[in-house]
């Protein structure tokens, strides 16, 4: 079967060009532009100056030879985009990443931390896991203890309905395996019907496998065994 050629977003680009050539030449530019939608880039002498979009690329860098930001740019560059839909998100994005000067208005709504409570999460977890290993001698206490028992008697069984990757990244290194809907874990050719047992198979001794192991849920977001647990 012939590869299905993956569509860019970006149909074309005209970077890093003269002001002096859209007043002089505007109607080449038109010809080359058309009524493309996209996303557009203002330099001065400092570097980045403005970005901006439009479903109308000519015409906006045409007002701004006219408006405050005229005496302001030396340079610009069009970026034209495969569907308008995107213009709106691929701005805010320069925007936030670069900060253009001329940008006085800055892209609404709050910052996403969904990401960054997972990262948080995990970090948490991993450095549970590092002092257990540096403390592995250390009495656990009575409610520790009944903890561990009760998860001990937690099953893996259905808590996936097809087969699904758990992953890790242990001193540097990605480890991958299968949790199948039965409650096996598959390492290579070794099945464990325990999350734990197949991490000791990895860390090389004793460790919370329920928080060691990782996966992809519904919505693609990265969660713990012992979340997905949590969740049933």
């Amino acid at each position: 079967m012939k590869k299905r050629k993956k569509k860019s977003l970006i149909l074309e680009r005209l970077e890093n060009v003269s002001k002096r050539v859209f007043k002089e030449h505007s109607e080449l530019i038109t010809g080359l532009v058309g009524t493309s939608p996209g996303v557009y880039a203002l330099y001065d002498d400092m570097g980045l100056y403005y970005v901006g979009k439009s479903g109308d690329l000519k015409n906006r860098v045409q007002h701004h030879l006219k408006d405050k930001h005229r005496a302001s740019w030396t340079h610009f560059s069009l970026y034209l985009l495969r569907h308008q839909e995107h213009a709106g998100e691929l701005e805010s994005l320069l925007i936030r990443i670069a900060d253009p000067r001329g940008n006085k208005v800055k892209p609404k709504g709050k910052s996403d931390e969904a990401m960054l409570n997972k990262l948080k999460t995990m970090v948490k977890h991993k450095q549970e896991e590092e002092f257990e290993e540096m403390f592995v001698g250390k009495r656990r206490s009575k409610k520790d203890t009944r903890i561990n028992r009760r998860q001990a008697r937690q099953s893996l069984a259905g808590l996936v309905v097809r087969n699904t990757k758990l992953f890790r990244t242990y001193k540097g290194k990605e480890h991958s395996s299968v949790l199948t809907p039965q409650g096996k874990i598959k390492i290579g050719n070794k099945l464990y019907t325990s999350p734990s047992g197949a991490s000791k198979s990895i860390v090389k001794h004793a460790a919370n496998g329920w928080r060691f192991w990782y996966l992809k849920d519904s919505n693609n977001d990265v969660i713990s065994l012992d979340e997905l647990r949590n969740e049933q």
